[in-house]
């Protein structure tokens, strides 16, 4: 019975100070976010051409890093980056 308790009361312990830790994690944005809110926040400063056509492509680009093609969805950032004249 004492070892039942004890193995118990291990796991529960165990079990608590994990859920501790991993509240404790900072959130880190993925280079896809940092893409998009680059993107985003300049085109919407912005009323040219540029700035429309960014816009449009936003969503092909979020739509790519959730396909998990960053590949592409980077080329496409960086070519948007580069029509509002945003440095990487």
């Amino acid at each position: 019975m004492m070892r039942i308790m004890f193995v118990m009361f291990t796991l529960v312990s165990i079990m608590w100070l994990s859920a501790a830790a991993m509240a404790q994690q900072s959130t880190t944005m993925s280079d896809c976010d940092k893409w998009i809110a680059k993107i985003d926040a300049e085109a919407g400063a912005r009323l040219d051409e540029a700035s429309y056509t960014a816009r449009q492509k936003l969503a092909d680009i979020a739509r790519m890093c959730k396909e998990g093609k960053t590949a592409e969805a980077q080329k496409t950032a960086m070519d948007m980056m580069a029509l509002l004249g945003i440095k990487p």
